[in-house]
C-alpha cells in the first residue's frame, strides 16, 4: 500500500482553515488541521506530519507560527514547512528561512496556486525521501552523507544545516564548476518561483557555516547576475 502523505494546517482563521482543508480534500493526502499552537503541538510531537503549513500569528501570538516550528523542528530537524501568511516584511521572510522554511507565502493565496504549491513541496518531499544515485557525494574535499544527511569539510563534521541548505549544497556538489541559476536553485530547493534574494540568503548562511569551521573556506563563487557555482 502506498504511502499517503500527511499535511498538517496550523490556522487560527476558521474559514481560511477550512477553504485549505477542502483543496486538500481534493488530492490523496491525509490532512490534519488546527486552529491554535497548543493542539498542533500535542498531536504534531506524536505524528510527523510530511509537510507543515503554518501561519505565524496564532490568536494573540504575534509569532506563535515561529514558536510552534521551532519547537517541533527540534524533535524533527528536517520537517518541511511552508509559511503561510499576512506578515511579507523582509525581516520576516529573512527569519522563517534562516529557520529552515522551505518556502515562504503571503497572503491571500489562490486555491489554484495553493495546490500547485503543495504539489509541489510535495514532490521535493518524496524526492528527499527517496533512495539516492548514491550513498555519498565527495566533491573536493566536501563530503556529503545522503543515507544519514550528514555534512563534513576536510574531515571535520558541519551541523545545523536546515533541509533547505542541505539540498542546495547537494545541489551545487553535484554539479562542480557549473554555473547554477537562480532560477534553477530555486527549482531544485523550493519547486516553484523563488526570489533571488532568497537564494542568497541561503548561500549567504550555507557560507557562514563552512567559514566557523574553516575562515578560508571559498568554495562557492557567485557569479553576478546569474547565481552560484561550486568550485574544487
Amino acid at each position: 500500500m502506498n504511502h499517503q502523505p500527511c499535511i498538517a494546517i496550523v490556522e487560527d482563521d476558521k474559514d481560511q482553515r477550512q477553504n485549505y482543508v477542502r483543496a486538500l480534500e481534493c488530492m490523496p493526502v491525509q490532512v490534519l488541521a488546527f486552529a491554535d499552537k497548543h493542539s498542533a503541538l500535542q498531536a504534531l510531537t506524536q505524528q510527523r506530519p510530511d509537510l507543515l503549513i503554518l501561519d505565524i500569528i496564532l490568536g494573540q501570538e504575534y509569532d506563535g507560527g515561529f514558536n510552534l516550528y521551532s519547537q517541533l523542528n527540534r524533535q524533527y530537524p528536517d520537517l518541511p514547512v511552508l509559511f503561510l501568511t499576512e506578515r511579507v516584511g523582509e525581516i520576516d521572510q529573512v527569519s522563517g528561512l534562516r529557520m529552515g522554511a522551505w518556502d515562504y507565502q503571503p497572503k491571500p493565496i489562490t486555491i489554484d496556486y495553493f495546490i500547485a504549491k503543495i504539489e509541489s513541496l510535495l514532490r521535493l518531499t518524496r524526492n528527499s525521501n527517496s533512495s539516492q544515485e548514491s550513498n555519498q557525494i565527495t566533491c573536493g574535499q566536501l563530503l556529503i552523507d545522503l543515507d544519514r544527511r550528514h555534512l563534513f569539510w576536510q574531515q571535520q563534521p558541519l551541523s545545523e544545516f536546515t533541509m533547505t541548505e542541505f539540498t542546495m549544497l547537494e545541489y551545487l556538489a553535484r554539479r562542480p564548476g557549473q554555473v547554477l541559476t537562480y532560477q534553477q536553485l530555486g527549482q531544485a530547493t523550493f519547486g516553484g518561483c523563488v526570489e533571488n534574494n532568497t537564494i542568497s540568503t541561503h548561500i549567504s548562511n550555507i557560507k557562514r557555516k563552512f567559514k566557523a569551521l574553516d575562515g578560508d573556506f571559498n568554495n562557492i563563487i557567485s557569479e553576478y547576475g546569474q547565481g552560484y557555482r561550486w568550485r574544487n
